[in-house]
């Protein structure tokens, strides 16, 4: 006896294809199972099938995810893997959705669906249509059998044969791939913040408005005093002529590190303050700077007159500011900004209560985690982005210290997709932590108040399209002040040294990546309530140190927790090229299971958000010994001797009020601090390396 398989078994997209319900529930199911939804589908009637969509239970809390922002997601998701599928069967689609075990609908929504295969249908019936009423015409000619019953045979024929043409009229590819839905609803022009309600602010002068991807940088400290004007005199396009990049950013942002003011008042109170004339706003507007970070410590160096006269100042140009403010309320506000469709939300912080901003007191934003988490989730639902500034770190350090990467964790963790830091003035490294960056310091960019005019440094720029994040760094290179992006061997050197400084990290981010965004990243957990401040004991660490008051009660460090999982759904592919879209896939045919679309061709793969780090376990810190224990150091004693760094601040004065001594560097190479990676924290400390020149 002979035994021979059948050599053509149909795939599961094949039975899907011909109308087989149970494996184009199977083919649906296994799409959205991975992402916590479960399908099932029915047929309703003719052309018409029924899917009923259920979310796992984790999703009930958050009702604005499974409102109106995942309904249309999810329906645009489920009809184009319908179009995809090509099936003349189907020609409409009725979704339901409701929580796994509840009997109440969420929502439902039906939709058509024009398919080539279902078009080619609709195009065979008219056909049988008409050569039913030529049979019935012609019978009737017969009968009759006069000169009037062929007048109008011809005029019948004629208007059939012209409605059947009609339909098959040559239409554009990407009306082929347009499923048929309402348009989107008008979103309103404000936003409701933590604190207040904040006007969108819609910018439409841009460099490319045609161009759909919308591009951010963010520069590091910009500092525009005596020395930067040495160099450029009374030229304000000077500073930023080598950085187009800024000028073609649809929003480019910087850290404004001293006020533009003709106030002295508080002059001398600190060892340096820094102020630039009102008129050096015209080297901002002249390199396309559209929005400045005022939390910082230089912020109010002249009191609040000088910070009044800052903002009012960039007001006048046309700039937009954050992170301080004449009162909390207005340094607390953030930036709500739209541009070609995408609404992004900057906020700005500094990490101390010095100058801190109150209820009618002038000052800065302290960062606060509850405050934090408060921000964030009030703008969650209603903007596409969250962009996080903290003005952090210990100075001259190539690394952030523990606290900073729990608090930057935090942040993401309660919805932000950006955070980036500065204060440092040097290059530290970059994450990605849950499927999002963290730029821990930019460094100096324009530092007119630095004693060093060369030095290398790098900006970030970030291009936003679709639900699709890149984030690169550009290698930047100063010489006198000016910055130039470089290229060549200086750019990879440069490139070079944030990827070593970054290799720390248990996901160091590279020098660009793609980053696939979530529809609405709502998740919300529990603002901590530890009275810890950052620097605060740990296990096996000291206490909190010098410089870490707390105040209001309000929690400064994250708890540990486990954050909602976050539904992510597979980009929808490009329109198609050509009139031919009977199938998506290679070669015409289709696998016999296919888990996601393919990617889009014109971006680098993707990193998911709910892509697992570490499969067996949580992932850990990037050492187990922290490099930095307090957020704050204090100064060298004023007995020691020495000359000045390169990186020391030009004072304001010609007698520096302390120096510091740089140690001799020994003939043999010392060794290394490296990550440790041992789990008892207690076992020895790392010292920091010496601070060279006075501080600012």
């Amino acid at each position: 006896m002979v035994y021979a398989e059948n050599w053509s078994q149909p795939s599961i997209l094949e039975l899907a294809r011909s109308g087989n319900f149970q494996a184009l529930n199977y083919w649906i199911d296994s799409l959205l199972r991975p992402e916590g939804i479960y399908a099932r589908v029915e047929p309703e009637k003719a052309g018409c099938v029924q899917i009923l969509v259920e979310f796992q239970r984790e999703f009930a809390a958050d009702t604005t995810l499974l409102g109106s922002t995942l309904r249309e997601g999810l329906v645009k998701f489920i009809c184009h893997q319908l179009w995809r599928l090509n099936s003349p069967a189907v020609e409409g689609v009725r979704i339901h959705a409701r929580l796994a075990g509840e009997p109440d609908l969420l929502w439902k929504q039906s939709v058509r669906i024009v398919t080539p295969a279902n078009r080619r249908r609709r195009r065979y019936r008219s056909l049988l249509v008409v050569d039913w009423v030529k049979f019935k015409t012609y019978r009737s000619l017969l009968l009759v059998g006069s000169a009037l019953a062929s007048f109008i045979l011809g005029c019948w024929v004629s208007y059939h044969e012209a409605l059947a043409l009609r339909f098959v009229s040559p239409v554009s590819p990407y009306q082929q791939a347009a499923v048929m839905s309402g348009p989107p609803p008008k979103r309103p022009d404000a936003v409701q913040a933590a604190l207040e309600v904040v006007p969108v602010v819609q910018k439409k002068q841009v460099a490319n408005p045609y161009d759909p991807t919308v591009t951010l940088m963010f520069g590091g400290n910009v500092n525009l005093l005596d020395a930067l004007g040495a160099s450029a005199g009374k030229d304000y396009h000077w500073a930023f002529a080598n950085m187009d990049e800024y000028r073609q950013a649809d929003v480019a942002m910087v850290n404004l590190e001293n006020p533009l003011t003709r106030s002295t008042l508080g002059a001398g109170k600190k060892q340096l303050n820094f102020k630039a004339d009102p008129e050096s706003v015209k080297v901002l507007t002249a390199g396309g700077v559209d929005l400045v970070n005022l939390a910082n410590n230089h912020a109010m160096d002249y009191e609040e007159p000088g910070l009044v006269e800052t903002i009012n100042t960039l007001n006048n140009a046309g700039i937009e500011h954050l992170g301080a403010g004449r009162d909390i309320k207005e340094a607390r506000r953030p930036d709500i900004i739209e541009v070609k469709g995408q609404r992004i939300a900057y906020l700005g912080y500094y990490d101390a209560d010095l100058h801190a901003a109150d209820s009618g007191k002038a000052g800065t934003n302290p960062r606060r985690n509850n405050r934090v988490a408060e921000d964030i989730r009030a703008l969650r639902g209603q903007v596409d982005w969250i962009i996080v500034n903290y003005h952090w770190g210990v100075e001259l350090a190539d690394y952030p210290g523990d606290w900073q990467i729990d608090l930057a964790r935090f942040t993401i963790d309660q919805g932000a997709d950006l955070v980036v830091g500065h204060h440092p003035h040097v290059l530290q490294g970059a994450e990605i932590y849950k499927g999002r960056p963290i730029v821990y310091s930019l460094g100096n960019f324009i530092f007119g108040g630095n004693a060093r005019s060369d030095y290398d440094t790098a900006v970030l720029k970030v291009s936003l399209k679709d639900r699709n994040m890149k984030v690169e760094f550009l290698p930047v290179e100063v010489k006198k002040f000016q910055p130039s992006v470089v290229k060549g061997a200086a750019g990879s050197r440069i490139l070079k040294h944030v990827e070593q400084i970054s290799s720390i990290f248990d996901r160091p981010m590279g020098a660009q990546v793609i980053l696939d965004a979530p529809i609405n990243p709502g998740s919300s957990p529990k603002t901590p309530n530890s009275p810890l401040m950052p620097g605060a004991a740990k296990s096996g660490t000291s206490g909190p140190g010098p410089g870490s008051p707390d105040s209001d009660g309000e929690s400064n460090l994250p708890a540990p927790g486990q954050p909602k999982p976050t539904l992510i759904l597979p980009p929808l592919p490009s329109a198609p090229k050509g009139p031919d879209n009977s199938s998506f896939f290679q070669n015409g045919t289709g696998p016999a299971i296919e888990s996601s679309p393919p990617p889009s061709q014109d971006l680098p793969p993707r990193i998911y958000r709910t892509q697992p780090q570490n499969p067996s376990r949580e992932a850990d810190p990037f050492t187990k010994e922290p490099f930095i224990k307090e957020p704050f150091i204090s100064p060298p004693s004023p007995s020691q001797g020495g000359v000045p760094s390169p990186q020391s601040y030009l004072p304001p004065t010609r007698d520096l009020s302390f120096k510091v001594a740089l140690k001799e560097q020994p003939t043999t190479m010392p060794n290394r601090i490296v990550p440790d990676r041992r789990s008892d924290r207690s076992l020895r400390r790392l010292a920091l390396p010496p601070i060279a020149g006075s501080i600012g």
